[in-house]
């Protein structure tokens, strides 16, 4: 999956078997040209290896809304890249997603109070 994927979408839950599972030799046998995207935990990928395959441009991008420390020190070198968006942990908070969320919880104290 690793070697065909265009984008890489992490997702997972961290534990135990996910802690590390992007690491260097994982990333490598991804597609020149890939692009990352983590909106799960930073503990899953491997940033020192992420980060030398950006800039070798093996990796082609990275987005990313969750940091090994929280928030980011200022010598982060994830914070220097040009090939690299980041976004606090609430990238999803839309206009349109937050309206969602608030109309999905009036639904169900409605239905909890009738």
């Amino acid at each position: 999956m690793l070697s065909a994927a265009d984008v890489l979408c992490v997702t997972l839950a961290l534990n135990e078997q996910t802690r590390g599972l992007l690491n260097h030799a994982r990333l490598a046998l991804t597609k020149p040209g890939v692009i990352l995207v983590n909106t799960a935990r930073a503990a899953i990928v491997d940033t020192d290896a992420l980060v030398a395959l950006l800039r070798s441009g093996h990796v082609r991008h990275a987005a990313i809304d969750v940091f090994a420390q929280e928030p980011p020190t200022s010598d982060d070198p994830l914070l220097t890249l040009e090939n690299v968006t980041l976004t606090a942990h609430a990238g999803f908070m839309t206009p349109e997603a937050t309206m969602r969320m608030l109309r999905v919880a009036i639904d169900l104290a409605i239905a909890v109070d009738a």
